[in-house]
Parts: structure tokens; C-alpha cells; sequence
């Protein structure tokens, strides 16, 4: 050592003074350099030439690891060995790094590595997912046999919390943490695809599958009937109205903080829950260039059985219809093809101790089973961390998309519109053209579109452009004390142009040509400013933390109806005649300033607590209830600590409990304003009544939970009960008739949610074939306490020509169908027979009672998988049970009151008095046949196979001589088939938000396809 500091100072100048004293692996050394010039010089001189160090302390000592390594003194040094777990298991792909280098290797199929090291006190770092790392000083070994724990159920995993971290252990409320994992090799397009049936409590809903459509997420229930139901999304630091645009192969993690006392440092917008997202960031070491590529097929996975040719004349000339077509379409066939699905994910990531990178650039393409359907997707991500002094950190993260689609119309209960209820009602003895360019219509019914006019006839396409992105500063002032500076920004171009040709359709011959043009422009700012100090204290460990955030929103809004146009040539808006009523334009803004506290304290690892608060003012509300206050407590207690437990094979026993209270704003701009609008005569209309007294909604929840790990982490156990009740309801409301006013938004009602969530993770098998499970179940009970002392009851759920399937009414869920209560099909006269329930002696509106719930009893998910040597397989599992569907579908499909085509269940209809059957007789031009009644409700639950991957990871020789670190090809099959007793195309689906009041009903919506996906994934 002494040679090797004489030569340094020759080269520097810079003197030393050498003491023989021990200290842990390595001997320390002095020089006449002191604080960050000493620290520099090591980094810029002693560094590059191979010499590890530490600094200890701000003392002007450096700590060598056993000797000082000079490479160009030293010979490298060749070492072989093998790596297996505790149970005798090679394990490939383990990951073997030179300490302070960024050389390294990994494992083969077999466990082996070889591996050139630069001297005998090289350090090894050996890492591989699932078991503890480890630090290994070569010494005089040349072969290593290597043994791998299981990691401690990841207790000491880093958990993305709000404005900071913690390690899992020391979480006090409910909060759960879904990987990267869940979601790779899946052909997903919304990222919130990742959370479904991941964690216990998330309900994530596809209520149409339109290729890019969009989920909806519910954490615990609905809370509210008008305002937002979506839970708060806060990706990289930057709060987002949603994540429909993110591209899922940049997610690294999801954190969902689903009870107040977590999410409440969030205040006024954690009233839903929060889900928080990290994205993927660069690592230290030579830079590595992934891929992920897939292409596949999707198709429908049921189709439903309609009238042909014949017994659709048989059924119209019953009815008195006349109909002269000679064609026999399969409108089915005809619509439904096969989609396509394509992905190319591109990333780069490295870097050293001061500067990381990660760099991503994606395309992703459906094409819907239903042609023209399409959806494409560009993504581009750059995320930068630069340590530019030691008391400075300098990140960036910034994203852009762009998403173009096509869309084809469903959902269109109105005149029974949309592609694919058009596809079943059409009749079959019409084919695609009348005559040349003119698409065939039914000509019993003025205005009803073939499914291939819906489809195609129009010229349609939505733009959406965003560009999301924050650039933060970390300032470490002092010991323990930190400055945190974020800036984010959230910037949405949206435009969506239709045109109907004058000439092809119906409707564009009645209009002269029709055109819509809307276009949406937003953008969000966001500045948070947080300073946080941590200490120990003996057995205390405490943290504080206290900031300020603003946020501020510009929205701008155009939407313009046009008609005759002079061609079908040209489809701009401009070339119209005239501009329709319909047309609007809007801007508005909204501002939040917050201030925020949490404080979190432990004691010898064992009694933790964890209190925040949050002061929140938006511009929505007058300046009487602008400003609320939300608070929250949190404690636990790790009982495996206590000296009085002494069962071994416990790892960790928590018992959590927690109270918080959260807001919600989500309403209009200017709901409390008194505003005035045009009425068409050039005047102003007063439509909205000022409201000085509008306030926050406000969520209050109280939690208990349980975390259990055991058998060194095989086997971890997490239980929850919660109750939540949100108050001072922001609901829509009837006004007294004598104000002239119609529904207007107040501060009525109270609505509660409670349940019970447990989620399971076990290594069932660890042997030469290892097996995971991941399994979680929810049960979550609604109930509307109150509307306000005026309003008795709320309708929602309209159906075309009936009355609303689903009542709002104190004492019960929300998702409650009300209607009619049929008792089957009277065998005299073939009519439904609708109970008496008010004993009028007919049917009345006092004969409507409640006739199904919405709401599930319980979901469910349950992931396994299983590898063994280098194949593996996922298989994934999703499900709801309990639930009602209202069928709205089969309305029209065994309705029998017009000349629609209907299913074959109509072929058991009445006919001859005597008859007995389930359904009824033809009635033309009658719909009391086909009333909101318990006839078309149905059992929604189902359990679905929503993923099934084979993957294999090839390790051959020549694979690792190419540069390949990992390549893996792989299958998906997603959504393979469905355990169901609903008759519809999918019992998943929603005409309405599914996160809301009108939940539960299926008037011709878009099915879910299943897909069939092949890919590779490589790093190298």
C-alpha cells in the first residue's frame, strides 16, 4: 500500500499519511485534502485507475477494501462457479457485477459463470428477482458455489408513497404494490389493464372493447353520484386526469393507496384513492438496449344465434310487415372479421453514480374485430437523473404520444343505433348496397343502418396528442434534511372530425351531407415544493415532511354541427351551408393551492405512527367553502417484534389501523356561479342558479388491517376491513318547480361503502419447478344513506321509449334496477303478465319495485405461475360474482314490435292461446311486451381466463456471443374464454360509465375480443 500511495503522490502532489489500524475489511489513509475536494479527488483520480473507496463520515479518511487495486499493477484473475437456490435449483439468468464496475455476467441454463476479476479483493455483487442479494470478497477462490435465500417477502421493498418512499415494513395503511411483471408480455393497451385483478379492492372495468378504449378504475366502491368516481392519478409526480395515453412497457411499478389514512396527503382529490406511477429508470453499469415485439390476431369469442332468411318472413308477415328481399346476409359474418394486433417497444438505459438514462420509443396497434375500428399509438420517453454536485440531483421525465382512431358506434341505445346491435337487428334479406354507392336500409323502418353503413359510411378519426413531463430538484441541505422542487406539466391537443356523405346513407341524404368537428384543448401545470427531514434517535427513527403544491388548468372546448353540403368531395367543416344549433364553445379554468404535513415516527422497528394533514382550496367552490381540511392517523404495531413472540417462522406480524378524511371537486368550473347562456333570439337565458354555499364532498374512512409473512417470505398474508362514508354529496338535483330551473348540482346526501379485502402471495413449490401464486378477493357493500331532506329519489339508466332502469333511493346500493316484475307469458292471450303489486287491476307505476342489484358480491383474481429450468408459465384468472345485467339488448332482439331481425329465442313464441312459453306474442307497433321487468335481467357473473403466457428464455452459448443478455420468445392468449350464464356477448361490458350511478346495463356494446399474441423479448 505504501508503494502504491508514493507513486499516487508523485502523480499528484497530493501527501499521505499511512495507519496500520484495522478497520472492517480495509486499512485507512489520510491526506491533506478535506471535505468534497477529498471526495473529488478520490472520484476523479483513484477511481478510474481501480482504487475503491468510502468515505467515512465528513472525516478525511478513506476506506480501502482489504488493499488498494492498481489494475495496471494487478493481473486479472479468472473465477468459475455455480448459483443455486436453498432448495438445490440452478438458477439461470442470475445477475454477477464487479462492485464500483459496470463489468459483470450471468448465469446459464445451468447456473454457471465464469468471470475475470481484477485482484483478490474484488467484491461480487450477485443479484437475481425473488431471492436476498449478496456481497462476496473473491479472496483465494477461484470456484464459488454459490447458495440463494428467498428474499423476506420483499419487506424491505422501496413502496412509492405520496410525495416520498417507504419500505414496506413500516407501511401504516392500506396500500398495494403491483410490478412490472403483471403486465409484461400481455397485449394490453390501457395501462390500467395492469392493476386488473392484481389488487384486492381495485375493480378495473372494460366497459367496451373498442380497440384503444379506455378502463375505468373503482378503489372501494362508488363514492359519488355526479362528481369524479375515478381515483387520482400521479404519474412520475404529475398528477394526470387519466393514463389511457401512458404506454404500459414503461411502467416499473403501480402503488394504490386505497384507504384515507394513506392517501389524505392528497387531500381533496383522494377521495377515490390514489394510484401512483413509476415509470422505468436507468441503472448504473453499461448501457443495455431492450426489445419488445409482438404481433397477433383477435377475433369474437361468441356469436349470437339471429333469424335467417325464412324465419324472419315468417315472423314480419305475422306481424303484418311486407318485405321483398331476396337476400339471406349472416350480418354476423359479415360484420365480424378478424382484428390484428401489433407492438414494437424499443428502450435504452445506463449510466454511472452521477448521470442515468432511460430512453423509450413505441408503436402499438389494434385493429378492431369490427372493421374500420383502429387504434395506433406513438410513444416516446425520456427519463434522466443527473447527480450534478453531492448535495444536488437534477430529474427529468418526459413523455409524448400521440393516438389516432377510428371509431365505429356502439352504445347507441337511441333508435337502436351502433354497429353492433345493427349487426344483430338488421334483417337478413338485405345486402350491404341498395344500389351502386347507397348503403341498404330496412325498409320497414325509416333511418335504420346496416352495421356496414354505421361502420364505414362515415369519415371519422380522433387526434390525440400529449405531452406529459416534470423536471424536479433535490437539494440535501444538511444532514437528515431535504429539499425536493417539482414542476410538471400535462398538455392535451384532442380533435375529432366526422362527415356523412350526402348521398349513402339515410341520414346524409335527409341532411345534404352532415358534419361534426370537436376539438378539446388542455393543459395543466403543476408545482410542488416539499421539504422533508429524517433522523434517528437511538431506537426512534422520525420523519417530517411539509410543503406547498399549485395547480392550475386552462380548458378549451369547440364543438361545431354542420349540414348541406354542396359534395361528398369535401368533408370540412367549412364547406357547410349551414351550422346546426348543436354548435358550442366553451373555455374554462380551475385552480388548487394545497398545504400539506405528514410526520411519521417508529420505535425500535416496532410501534409506528403516521399522521397527515392537508389544507386544500379550489376555485370551484365560493369563497365560503373553498378551503378544507383534511386529515389523517395511522398506526401499527409489528408484534413479531415483542420479546413475549417466539414463533420462529414468522417473519412479520402487523397489525395496521387508520382514520382519514379526503375530498373530492370533481363538478363544473363555474357550477356555483350564476351564469347566463343564449337563447337563440339574442338574448340571454338564466340557467344556473348561484350557489354561495357549494362546499367539498368529503370521504371519511377508518381501516383495520393485517400483514403476515412467514417461512421466509413463501408465504405472505394481508387482510382489510374499511368503512367509508362521503357526506355533503355534489349531486344533480330536481329544483322546486317554481324556481324554473332543472337539475342543479348541491351539497345532498351521504352515500357508504364498507368491505373486506384479503390478498395471499406464495411459493407453493420451489424444487427443480418452482410455482407462485398471487391471489386476492374483495367484498365491498354500497349503500345511499341519504339525498338531502327534498329528493327522495334519483333515476338514472334511461332506456329508448321505456322508463330508466336504475333508481338512486336512501336504504339502498347504487346499481339498484327498478322496473316491472314479469311472471312469464300468459298462455290466453300470449301477453307478459306483470304482478300487481299495488292491486290496481292494471299495470301502473306503483307495479315497479326493485328487480336487481348491479353490484357485485365479490371479485376476484388469481395469478400462477410456474417455471421450470427456462419455460415458464403465467396463467391468469379474473372474475366478479353476484352481479346484475340489464339486457337492454334483448329489448330489441325479443321485443317483437317492429321489423327488426330478432334472435331465435323469439321461435318459442306465442302463438296459439293455450301455449305455454317464455316468450311472447308478436305485437306490431306495442312495447308493452318488452318494459323495464325482471325479463331481462340476468346473472353478470363470470370468471375469466384473461391471460395465459408461454414463455422460454433461451441461454444458449451462441445467444450470449451475440450480446444478448436475455432473449425470450412468448405466447399470449387473452381472454381465452369465459365461465358465464349471460346471454349477451359479454357480461363485462357498460352502456354507461361503469363507475357510476347507471352501472350494469348492455345496450349493444362493443365486446371484448380475445386475442392471440406471439413475441419476443430481448436485452442485450
Amino acid at each position: 500500500m505504501r508503494d502504491v500511495l508514493k507513486e499516487i503522490k508523485q502523480q499528484t502532489g497530493v501527501k499521505f499519511t499511512y495507519s496500520s489500524d484495522v478497520v472492517d475489511l480495509g486499512r485507512k489513509i489520510s491526506c491533506n485534502l478535506a471535505g468534497t475536494r477529498l471526495k473529488a479527488f478520490f472520484e476523479t483520480v483513484l477511481q478510474p485507475i481501480g482504487i475503491d473507496f468510502k468515505v467515512i463520515d465528513d472525516e478525511q479518511i478513506l476506506l480501502y477494501q482489504a488493499a488498494v487495486i492498481n489494475k495496471t499493477a494487478v493481473a486479472d484473475i479468472k473465477i468459475s462457479g455455480t448459483i443455486k437456490s436453498e432448495s438445490g435449483e440452478s438458477l439461470p439468468g442470475v445477475s454477477i457485477r464487479i462492485k464500483g464496475t459496470s463489468n459483470g455476467t450471468t448465469t446459464d441454463a445451468n447456473g454457471n459463470f465464469t468471470l475475470a476479476v481484477p485482484g483478490k479483493q474484488s467484491v461480487l455483487e450477485v443479484s437475481y428477482i425473488g431471492y436476498q442479494s449478496q456481497e462476496i470478497t473473491v479472496g483465494e477462490q477461484t470456484t464459488l458455489n454459490i447458495i440463494l435465500k428467498l428474499e423476506d417477502s420483499k419487506l424491505n421493498e422501496v413502496v412509492v408513497v405520496g410525495y416520498g418512499t417507504q419500505k414496506k415494513k413500516d407501511l401504516t395503511g392500506a396500500v398495494a404494490v403491483v410490478g412490472s411483471e403483471a403486465i409484461e408480455n400481455r397485449p394490453i393497451v390501457s395501462a390500467a389493464a395492469g392493476l386488473q385483478g392484481q389488487a384486492a379492492g381495485v375493480n378495473v372495468f372494460a366497459a367496451s372493447g373498442k380497440p384503444g378504449y379506455g378502463l375505468t378504475v373503482s378503489i372501494r366502491g362508488t363514492t359519488s353520484l355526479n362528481a369524479k368516481n375515478d381515483p387520482l392519478y400521479v404519474v412520475d409526480g404529475v398528477i394526470v386526469e387519466n393514463i389511457d395515453f401512458l404506454n404500459p412497457n414503461d411502467i416499473a411499478s403501480f402503488s394504490v393507496l386505497k384507504d384515507a389514512a394513506s392517501a389524505a396527503i392528497y387531500g381533496a382529490s383522494g377521495a377515490n384513492g390514489v394510484v401512483l406511477i413509476t415509470t422505468k429508470k436507468g441503472k448504473s453499469g453499461k448501457a443495455t438496449v431492450t426489445v419488445n415485439a409482438y404481433t397477433g390476431f383477435s377475433n369474437f369469442a361468441k356469436k349470437i344465434d339471429v333469424l335467417n332468411r325464412d324465419q324472419y318472413l315468417d315472423l314480419i308477415h305475422e306481424m303484418g310487415y311486407v318485405d321483398d328481399g331476396t337476400e339471406n346476409t349472416d350480418w354476423q359474418d359479415v360484420t365480424f372479421k378478424t382484428g390484428h394486433e401489433q407492438n414494437l417497444q424499443l428502450g435504452v438505459s445506463g449510466g454511472d453514480e452521477k448521470n442515468r438514462y432511460y430512453i423509450s420509443a413505441g408503436y402499438q396497434k389494434q385493429q378492431g374485430v369490427v372493421a374500420p375500428a383502429d387504434y395506433d399509438r406513438y410513444s416516446v420517453r425520456v427519463n434522466l437523473e443527473n447527480k450534478v454536485k453531492e448535495w444536488m440531483t437534477l430529474s427529468t421525465n418526459l413523455a409524448y404520444s400521440r393516438a389516432v382512431s377510428i371509431d365505429v358506434p356502439d352504445n347507441s341505445g337511441v333508435a337502436r343505433g351502433g354497429t353492433i346491435l345493427s349487426a344483430l337487428s338488421t334483417p337478413p334479406t338485405l345486402g350491404i348496397w341498395k344500389s351502386p354507392g347507397v348503403y341498404s336500409a330496412n325498409v320497414n323502418q325509416a333511418s335504420m343502418m346496416n352495421p356496414i353503413a354505421f361502420a364505414f359510411a362515415p369519415d371519422q378519426k380522433t387526434r390525440d396528442n400529449r405531452v406529459i413531463g416534470n423536471m424536479a430538484a433535490d437539494f440535501k441541505i444538511a444532514k437528515g434534511l431535504s429539499f425536493r422542487s417539482n414542476f410538471g406539466i400535462e398538455s392535451q391537443g384532442n380533435r375529432y372530425d366526422y362527415f356523412l356523405d350526402p348521398y349513402s346513407t339515410d341520414l346524409g341524404r335527409d341532411k345534404n351531407g352532415y358534419g361534426i368537428s370537436t376539438s378539446i384543448e388542455r393543459f395543466v401545470w403543476l408545482w410542488e415544493n416539499t421539504l422533508n427531514y429524517k433522523t434517528d434517535i437511538e431506537k426512534h427513527h422520525i420523519e417530517a415532511l411539509v410543503g406547498h403544491t399549485m395547480q392550475e388548468s386552462d380548458y378549451n372546448y369547440s364543438h361545431i354541427v354542420a349540414r348541406e353540403y354542396p359534395n361528398g368531395s369535401v368533408g370540412n367543416i367549412n364547406a357547410a351551408a349551414i351550422k346546426e344549433p348543436g354548435t358550442i364553445t366553451t373555455k374554462s379554468q380551475w385552480s388548487k393551492r394545497s398545504y400539506l404535513a405528514r410526520l411519521n415516527y417508529a420505535y425500535a422497528d416496532k410501534y409506528l405512527l403516521q399522521a397527515n394533514v392537508r389544507y386544500d382550496g379550489s376555485s370551484r367552490f365560493p369563497s365560503y367553502g373553498r378551503f378544507g381540511w383534511f386529515p389523517s392517523v395511522s398506526a401499527a404495531w409489528r408484534i413479531n417484534k415483542e420479546d413475549f413472540f417466539h414463533a420462529t417462522w414468522v417473519d412479520d406480524l402487523k397489525l395496521r389501523v387508520g382514520w382519514g378524511k379526503t375530498g373530492n371537486d370533481g363538478i363544473g368550473d363555474y357550477d356555483y356561479y350564476g351564469r347566463f347562456t343564449p337563447d337563440g333570439t339574442g338574448g340571454l337565458a338564466y340557467n344556473n342558479i348561484a350557489k354561495d354555499s357549494l362546499k367539498w364532498e368529503k370521504t371519511a374512512q377508518t381501516n383495520i388491517g393485517v400483514d403476515l409473512s412467514i417461512l421466509n417470505g413463501r408465504l405472505t398474508f394481508t387482510a382489510d376491513a374499511y368503512l367509508k362514508k362521503t357526506s355533503d354529496l355534489l349531486v344533480a338535483v330536481q329544483t322546486a318547480p317554481s324556481s324554473g330551473f332543472n337539475n342543479q348540482v348541491f351539497n345532498v346526501g351521504e352515500i357508504q361503502n364498507k368491505g373486506l379485502e384479503f390478498g395471499v402471495n406464495a411459493v407453493a413449490v420451489d424444487k427443480a419447478v418452482r410455482w407462485d401464486i398471487n391471489g386476492n378477493i374483495s367484498f365491498n357493500r354500497n349503500r345511499v344513506n341519504s339525498l338531502g331532506r327534498y329528493t327522495k329519489i334519483l333515476n338514472y339508466g334511461g332506456i329508448y321509449e321505456r322508463t330508466s332502469a336504475i333508481r338512486v333511493e336512501p336504504g339502498r346500493p347504487l346499481g339498484s334496477f327498478y322496473g316491472y316484475i314479469s311472471d312469464g307469458v300468459d298462455p290466453n292471450t300470449g301477453n307478459i303478465m306483470y304482478r300487481d303489486l299495488d292491486k290496481s287491476g292494471g299495470l301502473s307505476d306503483g307495479d315497479r319495485t326493485y328487480i336487481g342489484l348491479a353490484q357485485p358480491k365479490f371479485i376476484y383474481g388469481l395469478t400462477n405461475n410456474v417455471r421450470w429450468k427456462n419455460l415458464e408459465l403465467n396463467v391468469f384468472f379474473q372474475g366478479v360474482q353476484g352481479n346484475d345485467m340489464f339486457n337492454a339488448s334483448r329489448i330489441e332482439l325479443e321485443g317483437m314490435y317492429d321489423s327488426k331481425n330478432q334472435s331465435t329465442a323469439v321461435l318459442r313464441r306465442w302463438t296459439t292461446p293455450g301455449q305455454v312459453t317464455d316468450i311472447p306474442k308478436a305485437t306490431k307497433g306495442s312495447n308493452d311486451n318488452s318494459l323495464v321487468s325482471t325479463r331481462f335481467i340476468e346473472d353478470g357473473s363470470y370468471l375469466r381466463l384473461k391471460a395465459l403466457t408461454v414463455s422460454y428464455n433461451l441461454t444458449h452459448p451462441l445467444v450470449t456471443k451475440a450480446g444478448f443478455n436475455r432473449l425470450q420468445f412468448y405466447v399470449t392468449v387473452q381472454n381465452l374464454f369465459t365461465i358465464t350464464n349471460y346471454s349477451g356477448f359479454d357480461p363485462e361490458v357498460s352502456q354507461n360509465n361503469p363507475n357510476g350511478p347507471a352501472l350494469g346495463i348492455d345496450y349493444g356494446t362493443y365486446p371484448q375480443s380475445r386475442s392471440f399474441i406471439f413475441g419476443v423479448n430481448a436485452a442485450f
